[in-house]
């Protein structure tokens, strides 16, 4: 192929070509007795390496010092390419899954505000910070198991859970009374509604309350005081 044909072929610049024959990092396998250049298929497979690693960030000597040091084998070549594609899939992935929880997390608010969003993006921020890409992705498959009136339910009721133990608390009650036994087995059984039964989530889940602090983690719903009432319930529970 000529260097115009592998230009309209590729999309690469006739300059750029030009440019990486000067510098002999592609240098045509032959030229015609006018002096134009032919490019062949070895030409081709080494144009590619050439694009693929100049997508990867490296610069053109660094290029030129993989290329000798890999040969004549394109495979490296294209396991890097490999390997960069697949991050930047799971990247996108990754900002799929926070978008959809941004406009899910909108659409039950009557009037998205500023300080919505700004909530939105503390908490994917901070559950990215805590969980797994894996454990992120069985939270949102077992969301959409669940179902979004069936979240908003349970929501509900952890909302009212905690403002009933926060008035026993304030009662003084003894966590270990049996309607405060219930509590704390019903907020279990929540727990265990959100995480699956997955030990790896739930730890997760704790050590984002012990790092962030109860208030902080339950986005307001858990003071200290009340997160160290529960803790009391459930050990006098075992």
């Amino acid at each position: 192929m000529r260097i115009g044909e592998v230009a309209a072929a590729t999309g690469v610049t006739v300059r750029t070509l030009r440019h990486y024959d000067e510098l002999g990092l592609l240098v045509p396998s032959e030229r015609t007795p006018a002096g134009y250049r032919l490019y062949a298929e070895a030409d081709l497979q080494r144009l590619y390496r050439i694009l693929a690693l100049r997508r990867m960030g490296f610069g053109l000597e660094a290029i030129a010092a993989v290329l000798d040091a890999d040969g004549q084998d394109p495979r490296p070549a294209v396991r890097r390419h490999l390997a960069q594609v697949r991050e930047q899939v799971r990247l996108a992935r990754a900002l799929q899954d926070r978008l959809a929880r941004i406009l899910d997390a909108l659409d039950r608010a009557d009037e998205p505000s500023g300080a919505m969003f700004i909530e939105a993006i503390e908490v994917m921020t901070r559950m990215e910070r805590y969980y797994t890409p894996e454990q992120l992705q069985q939270l949102e498959q077992r969301r959409q198991t669940l179902g979004a009136e069936a979240i908003e339910r349970v929501q509900q009721e952890w909302a009212e859970l905690y403002a009933e133990l926060e008035r026993y608390r304030a009662a003084g009650v003894d966590p270990a009374a049996p309607e405060v036994q219930a509590l704390a087995r019903r907020s279990g059984e929540l727990i265990e509604l959100f995480t699956g039964g997955d030990p790896g989530i739930r730890a997760s889940l704790q050590r984002l309350y012990e790092e962030q602090g109860p208030e902080r983690a339950s986005r307001g719903m858990v003071t200290p005081e009340l997160h160290e009432y529960l803790a009391r319930a459930n050990a006098a529970r075992g």
